[in-house]
């Protein structure tokens, strides 16, 4: 793979589009200083995907898009692309087969990039991956500039086996090791998580286990509830029916009645419909009738407008034909003009043809002095460009010697700065050794200190231990006791729900009070209902049987507002069918001034009332509580009118002479008491428990609290730990460090005496070469001025020759242009010779078709004076036509008149036989009233079985409609009984079966996934030791391969001498820094740092050349590598380029002349306008000349 092409274009100072078309072999990129030769390279780093602006001698990104000059405004963008020849190196598929590569990069001001490969759109990684063991990697030994030969010296031996590992191209096994290690970590990771779920997994499992025994056990209620709901909706749906059918069989009877009386009515109205169907045949023949009449008045008046337009029509046709004949007479004339003005125009076209092939002529004469003057210009114009090459040659020499003086000065200074610096150095490196031999001691020191504090962190580290494990059980122990308190709680809540549930379901009432209460819960009562008497009282506690004694007969009472109410509630039970009722209403209660024997205690202060029914107290007035029954019959002989005692046991004596003994009642009416005091004792028992819970529940998180204050302090005391042992470790290979430091600065000492002597010998030659280049520069002013002079006669010739050109010109242009109009106006000439041709010929035609229209209008006049008789004599037949008309309409209307009398007569005889339907239509309206409400019912109920219990009676009534004898109260009484069973239960989760069961599946999904994990860790370790395998066989053959290449081409630089790389020792080859061992002839040097600058330089390019010949790049890019090297170290430089050149594509930057003269093609890099570069395809004598 070789560079093709490289295309510039907004990349730095390459403002326009600049195009490089790199040959085979040696090519060279030439220019004086600060012209822009360097940004050529700048562009190849960039395109082949440099992310870092610093290695493009930039501070950010944006800084390599042209940013405009004097005349130029900035570019939005910069683009880059290079073309590779594919000569069988790629090794991605995609594009192994194809002759050429154009990868392209882009960069738009608001910081958006793209990158193309072939013109597509890609990503970086993707011309990474294309470049990747090409030797174009990050690491590219492909492009070697001055910063990289200085940075493999200076870099770390870790750094520096980067340059081997290119070469030996393992980059893309340690790109495959890097992912697969990402891939084991997250892997890791996954497992991790896994084995997290599955702990929740089991737990979740055991928990929904017991959760779906309870759902079985509800489902198993619920299902019998559902079967004996069904039946009880079943019977009761099946009566609605039966009243509904007797209803409906009423209905039909009704109807049959209506139907007859309908038939009657509708043959009347027949009747009538026809006579008003006559009425309206005979309004329809009064109708014709006039319309006709007024037709043939229409049509008098029509032949009499027409008669009027006949005439009018020929009197214009009369004064057309005469208009006519005038027009005629006026062409005539004008024909006779248009012919003269013909032969005019015809005269005119002929001279000016004339005059325009005369103008012809002479704008070709002016045609041939142009060509003369061009010619002389292009003379003059060689002889300018000669002077100027001449000249451009002198100044670049100059330039050349000029450079070479400044870097001579430069480099002296650069000397003089270095000895001081030595001295400078030597002292530093004297007080350095003294101080590390200090610090060592402190280090020393300092180890012993970490150690102790080490101790005493992990002594409060355990304390923390052991008080963490502490709260851990008291944590336990305090999770147990809420689980249980929750347990209790939840047993409460469910004892509350079923007593709600028993008195809600009012199992104690009548059959007729549940049946008015349902009726209140579903809206059906005509008032509205505040509850009953037992459900707005409450007795003290211990005290339910004796005010159930004492409420009687009342206990079961409606309570309303009002005696309306109370009225119409009884009717509407009455109307029910309905048991005895007894009402209360509210606003009747009042005191009937009986007070309570005294001998007992008044009934009235055992109970408390509900919020606003306070005058329910009335009904236990005169009552009073005896402590039994002897007391009692004891107060029975005193009783008065109205009053009464009660006992336990059921006893009841009202005065002053009726026994009554309760029994049952009391019994009954004091449960449903009982169960009201027991329902609001567990509600506080509820709350009580709801408290207790909560204060657990605070306890457990105070706990917690504490627990993560511990464990946040046992993590900083970790923390504190783990950073003492890091600190003890640093400070342990601070240690080393610092021994390997002081026997370092011994070393430098030794190295620093050695470089100061080297430095005095090359300063010497500096100023040797500085007197014999300034006066070559002294020579080289004078013959400057002359050949400046040259220049300036020659500019001087060519601007004449110019000016002479231009006069030329313009003398063509005004010869041309006035042949131009002659003929333009000859031709304008013709033109209207041809239109007067035209409209000639057109007059003569209209003057025909004038001719014909005169002859028309005659025959149209006698046409139209012949209609205007015909219409006189149809319009006396129209006269006698009307008459006959007036005669029949009024036959018409006398009929008319007749049909209407006997329509009348039967619109009476109808609204008669309409007032008895509609008495038949209210007892219709009557019987459908009673059936929508019977169906009403039905729905009703139909809707709440089909909400219970997902049952529709209307299509499956006989399979749940019980088929024995079936007594509905007692089914009910169970279902109640069912359903308090079902909320004993408690909150239940349906879901848990089905939940329990998916998390079996799950669980099995989980382990295989494991399974599946712990298997890909395995590939994917077996993957990473072949990698390594693999890496550090190829990188330890590479290294030994390129020692044998160093082996060679380092006597060649150096004249002899020899150098290696070698590992450090003891370490993995893969993880071993580089180190570079060098011995020039005739020298013994223990580190990098006693060579010379020229040395290290030498010795790099040594290294890169080595790397460079063991796996050769597509190309090869010096950038002013050449630039320390002097004539000796040069020519031996070259020497080895020539050699690679013979392989490889060589592409070099550089300003030494004898560079130039090896090259087989220049590129010149120029910069005429301030800021811009503008780049020139020269010769190589040429390209010399401009290096400077």
């Amino acid at each position: 793979m070789k560079v093709k092409r490289l295309e510039i274009s907004g990349f730095k100072s390459f403002a326009q589009r600049a195009v490089l078309d790199f040959p085979d072999g040696l090519c060279a990129v030439v220019g004086p200083n600060g012209c822009g030769k360097s940004n050529v390279v700048d562009a190849i780093r960039w395109v082949l995907g440099e992310q870092s602006a610093r290695q493009l001698r930039g501070q950010a990104m944006e800084d390599v898009i042209f940013n405009g000059a004097q005349s130029h405004k900035p570019t939005g963008l910069a683009e880059v692309s290079i073309v590779f020849e594919n000569a069988g190196t790629i090794s991605a598929p995609q594009y192994a087969d194809l002759a050429e590569i154009m990868v392209t990069r882009r960069l738009y001001r608001n910081g958006e990039s793209d990158y193309q490969i072939n013109r597509r759109p890609c990503r970086l990684k993707d011309i990474q991956q294309l470049l990747m063991d090409t030797g174009l990697g990050n690491r590219a030994y492909a492009i070697i500039e001055q910063g990289k030969v200085a940075s493999f010296i200076d870099s770390r031996p870790e750094e520096r086996r980067l340059w081997v590992e290119e070469a030996a191209g393992i980059t893309r096994y340690k790109n495959q090791k890097k992912q697969s290690l990402k891939k084991m970590e997250g892997a890791r990771e996954n497992l991790d998580r896994l084995q997290d779920i599955i702990i929740e997994v089991d737990s979740q499992m055991a928990r929904l286990q017991r959760q779906a025994k309870k759902a079985m056990r509800h489902k198993e209620l619920r299902d019998k509830i559902r079967e004996l709901d069904l039946a009880l909706g079943s019977f009761e749906f099946a009566a609605l029916g039966q009243a509904h059918g007797e209803v409906s069989a009423e209905l039909a009877a009704a109807t049959a009645q209506l139907e007859l009386t309908q038939r009657n009515l509708s043959i009347q109205e027949t009747d009538l419909e026809r006579a008003r169907l006559a009425m309206l045949e005979a309004e329809q023949l009064i109708d014709q009738a006039g319309a006709k009449r007024l037709e043939t008045q229409g049509a008098i008046q029509r032949a009499e407008n027409e008669l009027t337009l006949l005439g009018r029509e020929a009197e214009n046709m009369r004064r057309l034909a005469q208009r006519l004949g005038g027009e005629r007479d006026e062409l005539v004339g004008r024909l006779k003009t248009m012919g003269e003005d013909m032969a005019k125009a015809a005269a005119r076209a002929e001279r000016c043809r004339a005059e325009a092939q005369s103008g012809q002529r002479l704008a070709e004469e002016a045609a041939e002095q142009v060509a003369l003057a061009q010619e002389s210009l292009r003379v003059r114009q060689r002889r300018a460009d000669e002077a100027k090459h001449r000249l451009v040659d002198h100044l670049s020499r100059r330039g050349q010697i000029n450079n070479r003086l400044g870097d001579l000065e430069r480099r002296q200074a650069e000397i003089r700065r270095r000895q001081e610096q030595l001295a400078i150095r030597r002292g530093e490196l004297e007080d350095e050794l003294a101080q590390a031999e200090d610090d060592l001691a402190q280090a020393v020191q300092r180890i012993k200190e970490l150690t102790a504090d080490l101790a005493a962190a992990q002594a409060r580290a355990d304390a923390l231990q052991q008080r963490q494990k502490s709260q851990q059980d008291g944590l336990r122990a305090l999770r147990r006791d809420e689980d249980d308190q929750a347990k209790a709680h939840q047993a409460l809540s469910a004892g509350v729900e079923a007593l709600e549930l028993s008195l809600g379901s009012l199992n104690w009432a009548a059959e007729s009070v549940r049946q008015v209460v349902a009726a209140a819960q579903a809206g059906q009562l005509p008032v509205a209902l505040l509850g009953l008497v037992v459900q707005r009282v409450e007795a003290k506690p211990g005290h339910e049987e004796l005010l159930a004694l004492a409420l009687g007969p009342w206990l079961q009472a409606l309570i309303v507002q009002g005696a309306a109410e109370a009225e119409a509630l009884t009717h509407w039970a009455a109307r029910e069918g309905l048991g005895a009722l007894r009402v209360v209403a509210l606003d009747r209660l009042a005191t009937r001034g009986v007070a309570a024997p005294a001998e007992a205690t008044r009934a009235v202060e055992l109970a408390t009332f509900a919020p606003g029914l306070e005058a329910l107290a009335h009904l236990l007035e005169g009552v009073g509580c005896c402590a039994d029954q002897a007391a009692a019959w004891a107060a029975a002989p005193g009783l008065l009118p109205g009053q009464a005692v009660v006992a336990a046991g059921g006893l009841r004596l009202d005065g002053p002479a009726l026994l009554t003994l309760a029994g049952d009642q009391g019994q009954s009416g004091g449960s449903v008491l009982g169960q009201r005091n027991e329902l609001t004792k567990r509600r506080q028992q509820l709350e009580q428990s709801r408290l207790l819970l909560d204060d657990l529940s605070a306890q457990r998180q105070a706990l917690q609290a504490d627990m993560a204050r511990v464990e946040a302090q046992a993590t900083e005391v970790a923390s504190q730990l783990q950073a003492g042992q890091r600190e003890l470790q640093r400070a342990r290979q601070h240690s080393s460090a610092l021994q390997e430091a002081a026997g370092q600065r011994r070393r430098r000492l030794e190295g620093l005496e050695f470089d100061h002597g080297e430095a005095l010998e090359e300063l010497a030659q500096l100023r040797q070469e500085q007197e014999d280049l300034a006066a070559e520069a002294e020579e080289l002013e004078q013959i400057g001025q002359r050949l400046e002079d040259e220049l300036s006669q020659a500019q001087e010739a060519l601007d004449e020759a110019r000016e002479a050109l231009e006069d030329a010109r313009t003398r063509e242009s005004e010869v041309k242009l006035r042949a131009a109009s002659r003929q333009s106006e000859a031709d304008h000439a013709a033109q209207e010779a041809k239109r007067l041709e035209r409209e000639t010929a057109a007059a003569g035609q209209r003057r025909q078709s004038l001719d014909d229209e005169i002859a028309g209008a005659d025959e149209s006049v006698r046409s139209l004076l012949a209609r205007r008789q015909g219409e006189q004599t149809r319009l006396g037949g129209l006269y006698e036509q009307l008459d006959s008309l007036e005669a029949a309409y009024n036959q018409a209307r006398q009929g008319h008149g007749e049909i209407q009398a006997r329509a009348m007569a039967l619109e009476a005889e109808i609204k008669a036989a309409r007032a008895g339907q509609k008495s038949i239509e209210a007892e219709i309206q009557a019987h459908e009233f009673k059936r929508r409400e019977l169906e009403m019912r039905r729905d009703q109920l139909r809707e709440q079985v089909l909400e219970r219990c997902r049952v529709d009676l209307a299509q499956d009534l006989a399979t749940h409609l019980p088929a024995g004898p079936f007594d509905p109260q007692a089914n009910r009484q169970r279902l109640d009984k069912l359903r308090v069973l079902l909320g004993r239960l408690g909150p239940v989760n349906m879901e848990a079966i089905v939940e329990h069961e998916a998390l079996q599946e799950r669980h099995r999904f989980l382990t295989e996934q494991k399974a599946d994990l712990d298997a890909s860790l395995d590939d994917l370790r077996q993957a990473i030791r072949k990698i390594n395998r693999t890496s550090r066989d190829r990188f330890m053959d590479t290294l030994e391969e390129v020692n044998q290449r160093l082996g060679t081409v380092f006597p060649v630089l150096f004249g002899g001498g020899s150098a290696r790389l070698v590992l450090d020792e003891g370490v993995d080859p893969l993880e071993a820094g580089l180190h570079l061992l060098v011995e020039p002839p005739g020298k013994k040097v223990k580190n990098l740092e006693a060579l010379s600058g020229g040395e290290k330089a030498l010795a790099a390019v040594a290294v890169l050349f080595a790397l460079f010949l063991i796996r050769p790049a597509p190309f090869c890019i010096l950038d002013e590598v050449d630039a320390p090297l002097d004539e000796a170290n040069t020519g031996r430089f070259l020497d080895l380029v020539r050699q690679l050149g013979q392989h490889s594509q060589i592409i070099t930057i550089t300003h030494n002349r004898r560079t130039m003269e090896i090259m087989d093609v220049l590129y010149g890099v120029t910069m005429e306008e301030r800021g811009i570069s503008k780049l020139l395809s020269v010769s190589l004598m040429e390209g010399a000349s401009m290096a400077a």
